[in-house]
């Protein structure tokens, strides 16, 4: 193959040899040659006389290759292994892309900073860049494919630079192992069609380019680029040894119309080494990713990762010892003095040295975080992000729950202060102070939560609350809460706020098994007082004074299910209430291969014993405003329909950009869709439907009365990348009324509809 000029060269090991010219339509030139042949070679073809033109069929051997390539997977994916091990060592860099001295010299704020300038750096005629972030990990790595277990036990590790856990969990994507033999590959939680997909010839372009011959062993160069613009493809080239049909090194670069955001260039290289059986095994991996969610041309952020396999070793019978380790799939273990080691550690085993970049990021990051006023700005924005503002060992906010309003307290004042890690690692203390100027109360809450030491997974928790329930889902957990300076903004008119007023205090002790089993036993003792239009505490209490509840609980889960129990204890604490109550939930995130993912979650659950009223049932999540839930039925009230036994199901199908792909007109947009469905069946006992007052005119609850209530969805997302459109229709059991006679009444037409809108940010 020539270069840009022409040039090109033959290997040839001095001894006597034939060198053979020949090109379509001439006749083939034979030159003999020896080690004492010197100067030019002056070489021309005679024209080949030919009394018929045979047109043959074009022939792709690009395509052949590809189909080679795939008829040999299964005997060259280096993931075929029952097991394996390897010592690895990751090396994650983070620049800021974009950054120039003019640029720098410009910004008011940055002039304080302009000594960096001089730590700007290029690469390869790349924009300029400055290094911020670096981390080093070396350790060893397990694998089992059946069972599935993964493991890696971290011997070293450093990091230095900006520390910002939001920024590094945004980046995570590139932090997987990734296979080019599987049939899709997952970036930032997307799917893509690997160019040795079996189905590759549907969404990829093959060209066959030059061949090469490494010791001996002949190597092909095949290219591939994407069919269609709007797919999540790649374009890029691999190299592939012929003997075998392997794949020895591959470069991707993802589609430039690929449906991803913020993403503005993905580069992989995976590198594999031939093993003496004639198997091949992975060796190198790296990853070059761009991230901004501005223009291309604004700043940005680059992470760099390098992974480096060494000493692999194939089906040992040890591997399955250690793997039996593991409490979950999928573990990462720190070895105790990971942190601490010297830099002549890290020179002795790093399987590379650190380029002069590289080298870079640890004296500029050390400079950086000595400087006060660096300090100063980095908190700021993790302030208007995260919404705390950390101030040495305590933090005050969220800020957006600082000024907020609801129909009941009018204008509503908060305070928050909790503990923060310098303060300690194992103990966290939260409080915040409340007050309504509509109705003139002090509201707030204290709780801690303890950390035993050791690996034990122990922690104790206490808490005391007295405030609204706010519009959270259910009293007892932690919800979407109106209590923020938003909510009265986006709130559906026309309905009326309803309002429990809860006083609780809990205790309780958990123990965590990894990451997938833990079991939680929590004892509570609640008051409770409703407000207008909710019925009055002394006609629905079974004492026709108060209500208070003693309830001593335990949640076990096991991902993906949870399962409850509890039960109602009278004369403890004041408790009125004997009854037990067992539910149980399903809840699961499955990727369908080519058509996005489902994520579904199935409950059901039972209540029996005394009559209850109705804020000690399950009251159905309804949602007031125009912001969509995934937690309620969005066009269900607020305390709408109650049960004491019920069981339910929420299924929502995103298949990104699937069905749009059809329309040629909006193949380049990055709108993606859904369908979703939720439903409900639930029935409540003549004893709670009597306790609980149903003929209440002012505001009437309703029992499903064994029939499902059902709400289908459909929409936009990714909508300027940030905007979900949700369309939503509700199908609800006819109620009847007494109108001198029984009469089933529709429900109202209007509130069979509702579009709805939310905001996130997603890849």
């Amino acid at each position: 193959m020539t270069d840009s000029t022409g040039r090109f060269h033959i290997p040839w090991n001095n001894v006597p040899d034939t060198l053979i010219i020949s090109c379509a339509g001439y006749s083939t030139v034979s030159i003999p040659v020896s080690p004492q042949d010197t100067g030019e070679l002056t070489v021309e073809l005679p024209e080949k006389q030919a009394e018929e033109v045979v047109v043959m069929a074009r022939y792709n051997r690009g395509l052949f290759w590809w189909k080679k390539i795939v008829q040999h997977k299964q005997v060259n994916n280096p993931y075929k292994y029952h097991s394996f091990s390897s010592d690895v060592y990751r090396k994650l860099e983070l620049d800021l892309n974009n950054v120039t001295r003019e640029g720098l010299a410009k910004v008011k704020l940055m002039k304080p900073f302009g000594f960096i300038a001089n730590d700007i750096d290029s690469v390869s005629g790349d924009k300029p860049f400055l290094p911020v972030f670096m981390k080093e990990s070396s350790g060893k790595c397990y694998y089992s494919a059946h069972p599935r277990k993964r493991r890696e036990e971290i011997a070293a590790v450093r990091t230095s630079g900006l520390k910002n856990e939001g920024v590094l969990h945004f980046i995570g994507g590139i932090e997987q192992s990734i296979n080019v033999y599987e049939n899709y590959i997952t970036l930032f939680g997307k799917e893509f069609i690997s160019p040795l997909s079996s189905s590759g010839d549907a969404h990829y372009n093959y060209r066959g380019a030059d061949t090469q011959y490494i010791d001996g062993q002949r190597y092909l160069h095949l290219f591939f680029s994407p069919k269609r613009p709007g797919e999540n493809t790649f374009s890029g080239n691999c190299w592939i040894h012929q003997a075998t049909w392997a794949v020895s090194s591959i470069d991707l670069d993802i589609s430039s119309t690929a449906d991803i955001n913020f993403v503005h260039r993905f580069t992989i290289r995976q590198e594999f080494v031939r093993q003496p059986d004639n198997t091949w095994i992975f060796s190198r991996d790296q990853f070059v990713v761009e991230i901004s969610p501005l223009k291309k041309e604004k700043l940005s952020l680059i992470a760099r990762q390098t992974i480096l396999y060494r000493q692999v070793q194939i089906d040992r019978p040890e591997i399955a010892a250690i793997l039996d380790k593991n409490t979950q799939p999928e573990q990462i273990v720190v070895a105790a003095d990971a942190k601490i080691r010297p830099d002549a550690w890290w020179d002795l085993y790093r399987p590379e040295p650190l380029s002069v970049n590289e080298g870079k990021v640890y004296k500029l990051s050390d400079t950086l975080q000595s400087i006060p006023l660096f300090q100063s700005y980095v908190h700021t924005a993790e302030f208007l992000i995260d919404g705390r503002k950390p101030l040495g060992t305590v933090e005050i906010g969220p800020w957006y729950k600082w000024i907020s309003g609801n129909q009941r307290e009018k204008l509503r004042l908060r305070f928050d202060l909790a503990t923060t890690q310098k303060f300690s690692k194992q103990l966290w203390l939260h409080g915040y102070l409340a007050y309504g100027a509509g109705d003139n109360q002090f509201k707030g809450q204290l709780e801690t939560r303890y950390k035993l030491p050791g690996n034990g997974g122990y922690s104790v928790e206490a808490s005391y609350l007295h405030d609204l329930d706010n519009g959270r889902a259910r009293n007892d957990e932690e919800g979407v809460s109106t209590d923020n300076l938003f909510s009265q903004l986006i709130r559906r008119p026309g309905i009326r706020q309803k309002f429990i007023m809860v006083t609780q205090e809990r205790t309780g002790v958990t123990k965590e098994w990894g990451k997938a089993f833990s079991a939680q036993l929590l004892l509570s003792r609640s008051t409770y007082t409703t407000f207008n239009p909710l019925p009055p505490i002394k006609m629905i209490a079974s004492n026709e004074k108060d209500i208070i509840n003693t309830e001593l609980g335990l949640r076990l889960r096991y991902t993906p299910f949870e399962l409850g129990y509890a039960v109602g204890i009278p004369g403890m604490a004041g408790g009125d209430y004997r009854y037990q109550k067992l539910n149980a939930i399903i809840t699961q995130n499955v990727h369908l291969p080519g058509w996005g993912h489902i994520s579904y979650q199935v409950y059901g659950g039972r209540i029996w014993g005394d009559p209850l009223p109705f804020m000690l049932l399950e009251v159905h999540p309804g949602n007031e405003t125009y912001y969509y839930s995934k937690q309620a039925f969005n066009l269900m009230s607020r305390y709408e329909y109650v049960s004491d036994r019920y069981a339910g199901f929420s299924v929502e199908h995103n298949f990104d950009k699937k069905l749009l792909n059809l329309l040629p007109l909006v193949r380049r947009l990055k709108v993606r869709q859904f369908w979703n469905v939720k439903a409900v069946w639930g029935d409540l006992s003549a004893a709670d439907k009597k306790l609980n007052r149903w003929e209440y005119g002012n505001y009437r609850m309703k029992s499903l009365n064994g029939r499902p209530y059902i709400e289908l969805g459909t929409g936009l997302d990714n909508i300027f990348k940030y905007f979900r459109l949700d369309c939503v229709w509700r199908f609800a059991p006819v109620r009847p009324v007494y109108m001198g006679t029984w009469l089933p009444v529709r429900p109202n037409l209007p509130g069979n509809f509702g579009v709805f809108g939310s905001f996130h940010i997603q890849f």
